[in-house]
């Protein structure tokens, strides 16, 4: 009997065995198992093996594909590359004639000079400068006597203390007719309007702003129980600029005594600035026309009174090399005086007319 179970058994294990071998595995040669199963059967790794290398061959295959015709198409894409960029440049230059002939062809309209002045007739004093900016004809508006002498005409009033040289019968002449007109307005026009808006406390410079300007003259007044002295100071741009441009004319001789009689845009004291400080005592001074401006600095005087101003010369514009050195004591007031301010100082004779190089200066000052 035990000899029969025995057989029993193993035919049942073989059994067992060559139904494992048939198909692949299932969940339910692990889920219901009597025993865990540690490995995978030899047939099961077999057949897994095989499979392995398969998909590598297959892989191995694949990738050798690929890399045949990314080169390919690597080869063509060069070729192609080498090809587009003629007609790539040759589309951007047609491109760029394109739009270079439509911009000179859309210029825009050229209106005649008659109907600019017309327009400029209607421009108040504050829009003057954006006239100008509109076009070349606008430009040429500006730069004309007859624009300014309409502008003088509709804006001028009679006002006490006008220089002789603003009133109606010296203003004939187109000889620094611009710089004339501006200072009229200033007389006449935005006098008014700083009347009804006094703001010029807020306006007013501070004696800093005029470092590296260069001393054209220097003078002193007295009043009553003060006394005012003046610097005159000039930019050094303006000033090498216009020499430069003297030197070109009288050179190339180009210049005419008829054409400078007729230039409308003449100023000599255009860039000049005046420093005009008000002090209780005289106080000597050295003399520093012909040098720059280095420093400025205002300070106390002892008893915390009065102000004392320092203002250091030197022949050149770089600071720390002063050559002259003026102290104002006991200083009341300081005002910065640009060329078109009514108290400037001017040069307002009619018969002499003085040429843009010169710097000659009256002292019969207002």
């Amino acid at each position: 009997m035990p000899i029969l179970r025995k057989k029993s058994s193993k035919k049942v294990n073989v059994e067992n065995g060559n139904d494992n071998l048939i198909g692949d595995i299932t969940i339910n040669d692990f889920a219901n198992s009597s025993r865990i199963h540690t490995r995978f059967k030899k047939a099961i790794i077999n057949v897994s093996s095989e499979v392995r290398q398969k998909i590598t061959i297959d892989e191995e295959s694949f990738l050798n594909e690929m890399n045949e015709n990314y080169q390919n198409n690597l080869y063509d894409s060069n070729k192609s590359k080498k090809s587009t960029k003629g007609v790539l440049t040759n589309q951007r230059n047609k491109k760029t004639n394109y739009f270079k002939k439509d911009i000179e062809e859309q210029e825009g309209i050229d209106y005649p000079l008659d109907i600019w002045f017309i327009i400029s007739e209607y421009i108040s004093p504050e829009a003057i400068g954006k006239f100008a900016q509109i076009c070349r004809s606008s430009y040429y508006v500006v730069s004309t006597g007859k624009f300014w002498f309409h502008l003088y005409k509709s804006y001028y009033k009679f006002v006490p203390g006008l220089p002789e040289r603003l009133q109606p019968q010296c203003m004939v002449r187109t000889h620094g007719l611009r710089a004339c007109v501006i200072r009229t307005l200033h007389y006449t026009y935005f006098a008014l309007k700083r009347k009804v808006d006094d703001v010029s406390y807020l306006r007013q410079d501070e004696p800093h702003s005029l470092i590296k300007r260069q001393c054209c003259l220097m003078w002193h007044k007295e009043g009553k129980m003060r006394w005012y002295f003046y610097f005159k100071l000039k930019e050094l741009s303006k000033t090498t600029n216009n020499l430069l441009k003297q030197k070109k004319n009288t050179n190339g001789k180009k210049t005419d005594f008829i054409e400078m009689l007729e230039d409308v845009a003449v100023n000599i004291e255009e860039g000049c600035k005046i420093l005009r400080v008000t002090c209780l005592k005289y106080s000597m001074l050295p003399p520093v026309i012909g040098l720059i401006l280095q420093s400025v600095s205002m300070t106390l005087m002892p008893g915390f009174k009065d102000h004392r101003l320092q203002l250091g010369f030197g022949t050149s514009d770089i600071p720390n090399t002063l050559t002259n050195q003026v102290i104002l004591n006991e200083v009341v007031n300081y005002q910065i005086l640009d060329w078109w301010h009514p108290t400037y100082p001017h040069q307002d004779s009619i018969i002499s007319i003085e040429l843009p190089q010169s710097d000659s200066w009256d002292q019969n000052l207002l």
